[in-house]
């Protein structure tokens, strides 16, 4: 065919041609008399049997119609329409039918009568293949289509149908067929109708809608974005930063060129580079479909999104074609186009010589460019634009990779010097590559590079919301020493005291994050651990965030430190003098050294210098001689912290606390709830040394660990948090000499003549020393707070007794002063809570039915109390560190029992 003939004149020539080939072979395959057997013999089987003959003739409309996808002929996303400039390939079957239909007529005289005797059963079971057809096309279109006009088609077809019926009302058989017909084309179109309003009043209603901006204002909001990876189809909700690259481009491929330049260029080829997960799809599907949206009296725009990923180095420019051949089928015929299916060939190739002959001519050579050139040709008539995104061109590693890569870039360069004014080219690739990245720049016209997000503002309120849900459930969130509240870390975030601190270590975490979907997948997995049942409030929120950034953005440094830390952080903490500088940079020159990494594992390790060398030079990095050290606080809540009992990067990697380690939280409450108790409470501080001396040893560590934990609300309560956090040199003194001191000193500040019997009372019941037991525990405590109220029992200088009886009987001996002072204070401790109106001798009785531990009074002394004993200048002593109580024991006479 020749050339030079437009388009439709080719297109209407090449159907005619294909009707007269296949009208030829009908005519000449009637003639053959094996082919009328073949039919014959099957007619008698259908005819044996109406329902068979019914059946199959359905069965036949739906083979017709999947035959017609199948070769490409039809399409099930290709809308019914008709375009006279390149009409479709079914015209060459109507074309057929004439040529056959006239042939009969010339040939055969009798046809008439012939046809008129087999009119009715003809029709009847062609009506029944078209209903199969129609049946198939809406189950491929899921039940509706965006033209109505297949649905008028049905209703029309339904209505002659009726009007058949209707006529032939005396034929009763013929009258069942065609009303049964008629019924089922119009319940189809009517359902079809029914679909196609419900999909445009929802459609109205979304357009209606007004697309809001992308706002996260609340932890589900967060949830919400980053649970969905996929890619972002409006330009309204792309982010304000991509949103200006789908713009311009966008603007770009519709005014086909540059806007300055005095002639239009024709079909442009950009380059959109960018790091992964920037956004780059995002803005692709956003500039399809802002395409979608242009006046359709310009152009139709078809979207050609082919991933290269993984094709054969000498094959991409088929691949190519071969998806957008595909992609255009949807809208327009592409049947010229249709290479014979690669099986087919190979089947062909199996056979003997004359196969292998034929498949040698049908699967001839493919000429790219000249494809192309027709494509264009037939876009341009049937105005259609084409724009064909080519992703992930630079994935994947190798000389293949890179043989892949030239052969777009040739591909393009070819392509530019062809009149292709409807096919443009958007090719997406990552800029890690430098060499890949100029290949492709130099074979496109123009290049976007999307340049780093700002993602601390993100940051900054994820930490804000997640915090606070944190506080909102309850859970202590410590930061610098201190719990924090809402308006506390609100202050921090707004620049307050310890902004500069935490605006160091997002800065780096910001420098370790290339793309929005490296930060939606470093949120979720933060969000995913950061819960109550989790680790909220068991490490510390933005080393979790540090944590999670680096496993997510550099894995092999991540999988060297967990590997190297034990043998660095956990043994070099137990000397004095260690430096973690040759650990932090192994660590963070995995494949190349990085600075920032280096600043990243500063941060998140809490790294400090062991000395400033230049004072105006604070940062470790700018004194190259000092040791690197990390942070000696023991509230530390971070991966570098360990003690034995609290390993953080083992927590983080298990996503809880492990059964061998104790909860931050459980520690926490526990000082808080010593915290809430008043000074003068004694009972209160008894009841919490009880539970105290009940810890293991983990818990013990835990609890003196944030034991001087700061706690703002308690600076306006009369407690002894507001104590303890008014006086730092108490914290101190229990992080350092143990926490058991502090509650000493809290005991002996509340300790009065009223509440000395709690003491032993509470200490000593059922106690017995020397058992490997909680109660054991508590009388070792009490022997210790004797000897803190200077009570001693020898020439040790501590209370020591070896049993309790042995202890009772000392503090009731007169010989030891400032014990048996103490045993009179008890005895009168007791006789406080009495009745005023007991005699002498009751009052006597029951002192002597005192318990210390499981023994009474009269019991452990060898003579039972006679007499009630007497508080005066002979037996009155002072004891360390009790003032309340001696200056009650200064006040006494000797009436008092």
């Amino acid at each position: 065919m020749s050339q030079s003939l437009p388009i439709p004149a080719q297109r209407w020539l090449s159907l005619l041609l294909c009707a007269i080939t296949a009208a030829a072979i009908t005519v000449f395959l009637s003639n053959v008399s094996f082919v009328r057997q073949a039919y014959a013999s099957w007619g008698s089987i259908l005819y044996a049997n109406s329902v068979l003959h019914y059946s199959f003739a359905f069965l036949s409309g739906i083979g017709i119609k999947l035959m017609l996808d199948k070769f490409y002929i039809s399409h099930a996303k290709r809308s019914i329409g008709f375009n006279w400039r390149y009409p479709p390939v079914t015209m060459s079957v109507l074309f057929g039918l004439f040529f056959i239909v006239g042939y009969v007529y010339v040939t055969n005289n009798e046809i008439v009568e012939q046809l008129t005797a087999h009119a009715f059963i003809s029709f009847k079971f062609l009506s029944l293949s078209f209903l199969a057809v129609a049946a198939t096309i809406i189950y491929q279109t899921k039940l509706y289509t965006k033209n109505p006009i297949f649905s008028v088609v049905l209703c029309s077809v339904s209505a002659f149908y009726l009007f058949s019926a209707i006529n032939l009302v005396e034929i009763e058989h013929a009258f069942c067929v065609f009303f049964c017909i008629a019924i089922a084309y119009l319940g189809m179109s009517v359902y079809l109708l029914w679909e196609q309003l419900k999909a445009s009043s929802a459609e109205s209603r979304v357009e209606s809608k007004q697309e809001v901006e992308l706002k996260l204002e609340s932890l589900e909001d967060f949830r919400k974005w980053f649970k969905d990876d996929s890619t972002i189809k409006n330009t309204e909700q792309l982010e304000p930063d991509l949103r200006v690259y789908a713009n311009r481009i966008a603007d770009r491929l519709l005014k086909r060129g540059d806007q300055g330049g005095d002639e239009l260029k024709g079909a442009q080829h950009i380059a959109l580079c960018g790091p992964f997960g920037c956004g780059k799809s995002s803005i692709v599907d956003c500039i399809a479909n802002d395409l979608a949206k242009s006046p359709k009296q310009d152009s139709v725009w078809i979207h050609s999104d082919i991933s290269t990923w993984g094709a054969a180095s000498g094959s991409v420019a088929h691949v190519i074609l071969s998806n957008i051949i595909d992609d255009i089928s949807q809208h327009i015929d592409m049947c010229a186009f249709r290479a014979l299916p690669k099986h087919y060939t190979e089947a062909l190739k199996s056979g003997g010589s004359f196969f292998q002959f034929a498949s040698t001519l049908l699967a001839g050579p493919v000429d790219i460019e000249q494809s192309f050139q027709k494509l264009n040709n037939v876009l341009k008539v049937t105005n259609y634009k084409l724009l064909i995104t080519l992703q992930d061109v630079d994935r994947g590693t190798g000389d293949e990779n890179e043989k892949r890569l030239n052969d777009i870039a040739a591909l393009l360069d070819r392509l530019k010097n062809r009149d292709l004014s409807n096919i443009n080219f958007i090719i997406a690739m990552g800029n890690e590559n430098e060499v890949a990245a100029e290949v492709i720049s130099k074979a496109t016209d123009y290049r976007e590079d999307i340049h780093k997000q700002n993602v601390l503002v993100v940051l900054r309120k994820f930490i804000e919301l997640s915090i606070n849900y944190a506080i909102a459930e309850g859970c202590f969130v410590i930061f610098e020493g201190e719990i924090l509240t809402a308006d506390k870390l609100m202050r921090i975030l707004r620049g307050g005291h310890d902004w500069y601190f935490l605006e160091q270590k997002l800065i780096e975490v910001e420098n370790q994050i290339y793309s929005i979907r490296q930060l939606k997948k470093i949120l979720r997995r933060v969000n995913q651990i950061w819960q109550k049942d989790r680790l909220m409030g068991e490490i510390n929120f933005i080393n979790l965030l540090m944590v999670i950034t680096l496993r997510e953005v550099n894995l092999k440094s991540f999988e060297l430190y967990t590997k190297l830390e034990p043998y660095n952080i956990k043994a070099l903490r137990s000397h004095h003098e260690y430096d973690l500088k040759p650990f932090i940079l192994e660590c963070a020159s995995v494949g190349k050294e990085d600075d920032y990494l280096t600043r990243f594992y500063i941060e998140m390790l809490d790294i400090t210098a062991d000395r400033v060398l230049n004072p105006a030079k604070n940062h470790v990095l700018d004194n190259p001689d000092a040791k690197w050290q990390q942070d000696g606080s023991f509230k530390n809540q971070g991966v570098g912290f360990n003690n034995g009992y609290s390993d953080y990067l083992v927590r983080v990697l298990a996503e809880r606390i492990p059964q061998e380690q104790v909860s931050d939280q459980n520690a926490i409450a526990n000082v808080i709830e010593l915290y809430e108790l008043k000074l003068n409470d004694a009972k209160g501080i008894l009841l919490f040394i009880n539970r105290y001396l009940g810890f293991s040893d983990k818990e013990v560590i835990n609890f003196e660990r944030f034991f001087g934990v700061v706690d703002d609300k308690f600076s306006a309560i009369e407690s002894i948090g507001k104590s303890i956090m008014k006086r730092p040199p108490l914290a101190d003194y229990g992080v350092n000499c143990g926490v058991e001191e502090v509650l000493k000193k809290l005991l002996a500040e509340s300790l009065t003549i009223h509440n000395l019997q709690y003491l032993f009372s509470s200490l000593l019941d059922k106690g017995s020393l020397g058992a490997n037991n909680e109660s054991s525990k508590r009388v070792e405590f009490l022997y210790d707070f004797l000897t803190f109220l200077g009570v001693t029992s020898g020439k040790t200088g501590v209370f020591s007794p070896s049993s309790i009886k042995g202890a009772v009987r000392f503090l009731a001996n007169p010989s030891n002063k400032s014990a048996y002072c103490l045993f009179c204070l008890l005895l009168l401790s007791h006789r406080v809570s009495m009745s005023d109106e007991l005699t002498n001798d009751e009052i006597l009785e029951k002192l002597n039915k005192i318990k210390f531990g499981s023994q009474t009074l009269d019991k452990i002394l060898i003579r039972p109390l006679d007499k009630l004993p007497t508080i005066d200048t002979t037996n009155l002593t002072e004891f360390k560190n009790v003032s309340h109580l001696n200056l009650e024991t200064k006040q006494l006479s000797g009436r008092d029992f």
